[in-house]
């Protein structure tokens, strides 16, 4: 206990500051929250259990959360703090992970460090906090790279450990498909290595079956829909976009600034914050460290490969480095920048951060050290400054219909002007609410689904309740209310149909960023 003092300390101070944010500015949810706190009520209402999220054919961590999320339901009552409570605690497991992962590359020094830069990292910060499904994907990350440096540091791996890698292999894939080129990758560098072969590949691939067969039994009961999503009828322009060299300078010139700041919940904003460019020159400057030995000597990639470099830390960083390239992948294979599409390359940076740390601190000349402790203290001060800005802005990042276009873009609406508009639903008995896509579930959520929503007025209706589950459309009476944006750029519209309809002009209540409109109070 006393080694791990100092991350002990860290540990505490990271965990009390993560629940103190939770209670100050985490009190609403937006649009997939609330889809998967929905699912943990009806969980715990015993109404439907299910296999992946509401309305898509992948992302079962999210029904792991919503499962969770019903035990926190029936401990501590429905609402927005005991949902993302689950995921406090599951980052926090994360964070003792990661640390884990770090001993088993690298050192201790190098393992403290490393979890510094992770855990003050801006870009998953508000991660700690989401209910996306992805807290269970964070988990498998540590988890499948301390089995690979398991089976990787021993000439003859046991084929217990082989066949938990392969199990962690195919869980890791059912929880989030994002997971498989770094499974790959994994993969390929135990094949390269000699550490799978004939002989002992059974183990590995026996659990990987294992690990995967729930999947592959939904898939034959349900016209394999998740298999048919991933393979046709996703998203994205695959890799095509590589082709083209701007798409080069949009990533690395106005991308990846952005995503090494906090704003990383759906999509980015235009605006790139200073802490984005703190951490990605941190981040440039570890990768360059990582690379250079073998940019002055391209062999040494041949010898990391095959597993016989003599320079145990060095091949280290080489497998971080191509951990990085795999969790890259889909990132790459969006024609538009998604975060959270390349969020397992955290991981492996932060470990490059700490190496590169460690190592100016190890140096016998006085500038190494100095330039270590500037990054350190760089870390420190704008990872904490993020830390308390963030704390301070109780809202909701989601997305609005742009100013002129029929395209959506990233607004922020802060939570007291929810409050305010839950609260008048409330003293005037609505029931009924029309509203856009964005507030749909969140207002199903935050009432106790004891208001009927829907957008189907303003857009095509979003369903993503099973048929099991009975969907409540608002009336079109005159006690409804409509809820939408204050700048909304149909706003004009509406009023001039709800005139009509009134036959007289309605009554419009402001609240900040969002609006109540009705015909009386």
């Amino acid at each position: 206990m006393r080694r791990h003092a100092l991350f002990i300390g860290a540990f505490v101070i990271l965990a009390a500051a993560h629940f103190v944010i939770l209670l100050t500015s985490q009190t609403h949810v937006h649009s997939d929250e609330a889809i998967i706190g929905l699912m943990g009520k009806h969980i715990l209402e015993g109404r439907y259990f299910p296999f992946y999220m509401y309305g898509q054919a992948y992302n079962a961590g999210a029904a792991w959360e919503a499962y969770l999320a019903a035990i926190s339901f029936a401990l501590f009552g429905v609402g927005v703090i005991s949902l993302k409570s689950c995921i406090v605690v599951l980052s926090l497991l994360c964070l003792f992970l990661f640390y884990r992962m770090c001993l088993a590359l690298y050192d201790q020094r190098t393992g403290l460090l490393a979890t510094v830069a992770f855990a003050l990292g801006p870009t998953l910060l508000k991660w700690h906090f989401q209910v996306r499904g992805y807290s269970w994907y964070f988990l498998s990350i540590p988890v499948l790279t301390m089995l690979f440096a398991s089976i990787e540091s021993a000439p003859d791996p046991k084929r217990k450990t082989l066949l938990f890698f392969g199990l962690a292999s195919g869980v890791s894939i059912w929880c989030l498909e994002l997971a498989i080129p770094l499974i790959g990758a994994l993969w390929m560098l135990l094949i390269l290595r000699r550490r799978l072969s004939l002989n002992n590949a059974a183990a590995a691939l026996a659990g990987l079956v294992v690990g995967y067969a729930p999947t592959i039994a939904f898939n034959v009961a349900h016209h394999f829909s998740n298999w048919r999503y991933l393979i046709i009828e996703r998203p994205g322009g695959g890799l095509s976009s590589l082709f083209h060299l701007s798409t080069f300078g949009r990533i690395l010139l106005d991308e990846m600034p952005k995503f090494f700041g906090p704003d990383t919940v759906l999509w980015y904003y235009p605006e790139t914050p200073a802490s984005g460019y703190v951490f990605y020159t941190i981040t440039l400057f570890a990768v360059g460290v990582a690379i250079w030995p073998f940019a002055r000597s391209p062999s040494k990639i041949i010898r990391a490969l095959r597993g016989d470099l003599p320079d145990h830390l060095q091949k280290r960083d080489f497998d971080m480095l191509v951990l990085t390239v795999a969790s890259f992948v889909p990132y790459l294979t969006m024609p538009a920048g998604v975060p959270s599409y390349f969020f397992g390359g955290c991981f492996f940076l932060s470990a490059l951060t700490g190496r590169m740390l460690e190592r100016s601190f190890s140096s016998s000349t006085v500038l190494p050290r100095l330039a270590g402790a500037g990054v350190l203290g760089a870390i420190l001060v704008t990872g904490i400054a993020v830390m308390i800005k963030v704390g301070q802005q109780n809202q909701i990042e989601t997305l609005s219909l742009c100013q002129n276009t029929k395209n959506y873009c990233m607004t922020r609406i802060p939570g007291a002007d929810i409050e305010g508009v839950e609260q008048y639903l409330r003293l005037h008995n609505v029931t009924s609410v029309w509203t856009t896509i964005s507030f749909v579930y969140p207002l199903l959520f935050e009432s106790g689904e004891t208001l009927a929503v829907s957008n189907a007025i303003f857009e095509y209706p979003h369903r993503v309740y099973p048929q099991k589950i009975p969907w409540r459309e608002p009336s079109l009476n005159p006690d409804a209310a409509f809820v939408i944006e204050t700048d909304a750029p149909f706003r004009s519209l509406l009023e001039t149909h709800c005139a009509q309809a009134f036959g007289t002009a309605p009554l419009v209540r402001e609240f900040g960023k969002l609006s109540v409109v009705v015909e009386h109070e």
